[in-house]
């Protein structure tokens, strides 16, 4: 990009040169909506071509954000005695549990700057499934929702002293439900029967979107299932798992994954509400230029972004259990139909688990880094 910026010389009228294009003195405005149109890569090089530009990125920021991952070791020696269920941007919501009363004692940690927000507990036999996070960066406005049970979600938000059930989603839309999604201020819902989708923009949760999702959600089986490079003949068994994602552009797919017990092959399928008359859903094949963080529910446009696969899926192997893995974090790629490793510092040779990738914004934290490590010089 700096190799396109030019300073134009030009004789006027009254007769001395003067500068007609001067990229350094472009309106503070405009040079906003040049930064905020650029992605990470692009917005670090824009910021150096000189000091006023630099100056206007400080009250702008890149418009992808950059996946960072959050691992534990599995090392008992090593082990954090709390566990990462969700995240969002650049905070973490986290759970420590005392076994002896089911109690779970939940926080929420920006793993950045160490800012942390303490969030009431409370007694489940059921364990979390599922739970979401949403928080404002600014404000520190936050809702946490988890299915309680099977059948019934709670809620706790920024100024509540304890969980409160939502009575608002009817029983039929939650029942046996085992994936959510909180984005763009809507929850998403998924059980083996249909797809779900609630407003919580306002003060109470509306129901806008219900479908079936038949023939695209599979229940885990055991049974004589042979998959690609299987040895015939033998009994299995197949686990099956199944995500939404929410797209860039806010379609929403649904990601099916299997797995032999005792073996390194998955088989992956996505389906997409399909457009056509008489086709609910629809098998999607390429991603494109975006690639599927399948624990955040989302994808992410990898065309500019440094170290990350087009048209891949990035999963949490720990989620179908296989005692051999040494790793688990894996790529499965679209185009060759194979799981990849990631890059060699994830995959190092400290044995890791429940990995979590989060999106850090890159303002707020990365000042207050930059701050640190300028002052330890």
């Amino acid at each position: 990009m700096a190799s396109h910026v030019v300073s134009a010389m030009a004789v006027t009228p009254s007769g001395p040169k003067r500068n007609l294009h001067c990229w350094s003195e472009l309106p503070l405005d405009l040079m906003r909506l040049v930064f905020e149109r650029l992605g990470f890569a692009d917005f670090e090089r824009a910021k150096s071509i000189c000091p006023s530009w630099r100056s206007a990125s400080r009250q702008s920021k890149p418009n992808n954000q950059i996946p960072w991952m959050f691992l534990i070791p599995k090392d008992k020696k090593l082990r954090s005695p709390s566990s990462c269920v969700a995240t969002y941007g650049s905070w973490l919501l986290l759970i420590t549990y005392t076994e002896e009363v089911y109690l779970y004692n939940p926080y929420i940690l920006n793993l950045l700057i160490g800012e942390r927000i303490n969030v009431p507990s409370f007694e489940s036999n059921y364990g979390l499934i599922s739970p979401v996070l949403w928080i404002d960066e600014k404000t520190k406005d936050y809702l946490v929702i988890v299915m309680f049970d099977e059948e019934n979600a709670v809620s706790i938000k920024k100024g509540d002293s304890s969980w409160k059930p939502i009575t608002q989603l009817s029983l039929s839309s939650i029942e046996d439900c085992f994936n959510m999604i909180y984005k763009d201020h809507k929850l998403y819902f998924l059980n083996y029967y249909k797809l779900t989708i609630f407003d919580f923009s306002g003060h109470v949760p509306l129901q806008v979107f219900k479908i079936s999702v038949r023939g695209c959600v599979k229940r885990a089986v055991g049974g004589a299932i042979r998959l690609p490079g299987t040895i015939p003949c033998k009994r299995y068994w197949a686990c099956y798992k199944n995500n939404m994602v929410v797209t860039v552009d806010g379609d929403v797919l649904i990601v099916n994954s299997m797995r032999e017990g005792m073996s390194y092959i998955w088989n992956f399928k996505i389906y997409k509400m399909g457009s056509s008359m008489g086709r609910k859903w629809e098998e999607v094949v390429s991603l494109g230029d975006e690639a599927i963080l399948l624990e955040l529910g989302i994808t992410v446009l990898a065309k500019d972004m440094e170290g990350i696969k087009r048209n891949s899926i990035y999963f949490n192997g720990s989620d179908l259990v296989n005692p051999y893995d040494k790793n688990d974090v894996f790529i499965f790629n679209l185009d060759s139909k194979k799981v990849e490793h990631p890059h060699q510092f994830v995959c190092s040779s400290v044995l890791c688990s429940n990995a979590r990738w989060f999106l850090p914004s890159f303002k707020r934290e990365c000042l207050i880094i930059v701050n640190i490590w300028r002052a330890s010089y």
